[in-house]
Protein backbone atom coordinates (compact mmCIF):
# COMPACT_ATOMS: atom_id res chain seq x y z
CA UNK A 1 0.00 0.00 0.00
CA UNK A 2 1.71 3.63 -0.87
CA UNK A 3 1.68 6.36 1.65
CA UNK A 4 0.80 9.65 1.57
CA UNK A 5 3.80 11.62 2.99
CA UNK A 6 3.10 14.53 5.93
CA UNK A 7 5.92 16.56 7.31
CA UNK A 8 5.45 16.80 10.88
CA UNK A 9 5.14 21.10 11.01
CA UNK A 10 2.38 20.57 8.48
CA UNK A 11 -1.36 20.75 9.06
CA UNK A 12 -3.23 18.73 5.74
CA UNK A 13 -6.53 17.71 4.87
CA UNK A 14 -7.23 14.42 3.96
CA UNK A 15 -10.78 13.69 1.77
CA UNK A 16 -12.85 10.66 0.88
CA UNK A 17 -14.81 10.87 -1.97
CA UNK A 18 -18.33 8.73 -1.33
CA UNK A 19 -19.95 9.26 -4.63
CA UNK A 20 -18.93 5.92 -6.19
CA UNK A 21 -19.62 4.15 -2.86
CA UNK A 22 -23.52 5.85 -2.40
CA UNK A 23 -24.13 5.28 -6.59
CA UNK A 24 -22.95 1.71 -6.73
CA UNK A 25 -25.06 0.84 -3.82
CA UNK A 26 -28.54 1.29 -5.47
CA UNK A 27 -30.33 2.99 -3.63
CA UNK A 28 -31.23 6.99 -4.99
CA UNK A 29 -31.39 8.93 -2.11
CA UNK A 30 -28.91 7.70 0.16
CA UNK A 31 -26.30 10.34 1.73
CA UNK A 32 -23.75 10.43 4.49
CA UNK A 33 -25.73 10.80 7.77
CA UNK A 34 -22.81 10.18 9.66
CA UNK A 35 -18.59 10.63 9.32
CA UNK A 36 -16.18 9.43 11.92
CA UNK A 37 -12.60 9.57 11.34
CA UNK A 38 -10.14 7.85 13.51
CA UNK A 39 -5.79 7.28 14.03
CA UNK A 40 -3.39 4.42 14.71
CA UNK A 41 -0.02 5.10 15.18
CA UNK A 42 1.70 1.77 13.60
CA UNK A 43 3.83 -0.26 16.26
CA UNK A 44 7.17 1.76 17.17
CA UNK A 45 5.65 4.99 15.93
CA UNK A 46 6.47 8.16 17.91
CA UNK A 47 2.63 9.42 18.56
CA UNK A 48 -0.68 9.88 18.11
CA UNK A 49 -1.32 13.16 15.60
CA UNK A 50 -4.47 15.26 16.32
CA UNK A 51 -7.27 15.18 14.13
CA UNK A 52 -9.72 18.47 13.80
CA UNK A 53 -12.07 20.11 12.15
CA UNK A 54 -13.86 16.94 10.54
CA UNK A 55 -16.86 18.28 7.73
CA UNK A 56 -18.80 16.49 5.37
CA UNK A 57 -19.46 17.93 2.38
CA UNK A 58 -21.99 16.24 -0.67
CA UNK A 59 -20.64 13.13 -0.85
CA UNK A 60 -17.17 14.15 0.54
CA UNK A 61 -15.59 13.35 3.56
CA UNK A 62 -12.69 16.05 5.27
CA UNK A 63 -10.14 15.74 8.30
CA UNK A 64 -7.16 17.92 9.09
CA UNK A 65 -4.40 15.76 10.41
CA UNK A 66 -1.98 17.81 12.55
CA UNK A 67 1.55 16.91 15.01
CA UNK A 68 2.57 13.80 13.20
CA UNK A 69 6.47 12.78 14.45
CA UNK A 70 9.07 12.01 12.19
CA UNK A 71 9.63 8.53 11.02
CA UNK A 72 6.01 7.77 12.25
CA UNK A 73 3.74 5.49 10.14
CA UNK A 74 -0.33 6.31 10.61
CA UNK A 75 -3.43 4.38 9.56
CA UNK A 76 -5.90 7.29 8.93
CA UNK A 77 -9.43 6.00 8.55
CA UNK A 78 -12.77 7.15 7.43
CA UNK A 79 -15.93 5.48 8.22
CA UNK A 80 -19.41 6.77 7.11
CA UNK A 81 -23.14 5.32 7.75
CA UNK A 82 -25.63 6.61 5.41
CA UNK A 83 -29.11 7.77 6.04
CA UNK A 84 -29.95 4.27 4.93
CA UNK A 85 -28.30 2.21 7.33
CA UNK A 86 -25.20 1.00 5.14
CA UNK A 87 -21.28 1.14 6.72
CA UNK A 88 -18.07 1.70 4.55
CA UNK A 89 -15.31 2.79 5.78
CA UNK A 90 -11.55 3.40 4.13
CA UNK A 91 -7.92 3.49 5.37
CA UNK A 92 -4.68 5.09 3.79
CA UNK A 93 -1.23 4.80 5.43
CA UNK A 94 0.61 7.81 6.20
CA UNK A 95 4.44 8.77 6.58
CA UNK A 96 5.43 11.65 8.57
CA UNK A 97 9.02 12.96 7.00
CA UNK A 98 10.87 15.93 6.96
CA UNK A 99 10.39 17.10 3.21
Amino acid sequence: MPYRLIDPQEVLDYSCDWATFLAEAGSPGDSIDTSTWSIYPQEGSPSEPILSNDTVTGDVATVFVSNCAVGGVYRLSNKVVTTQGRTAERTWTLRCDQR
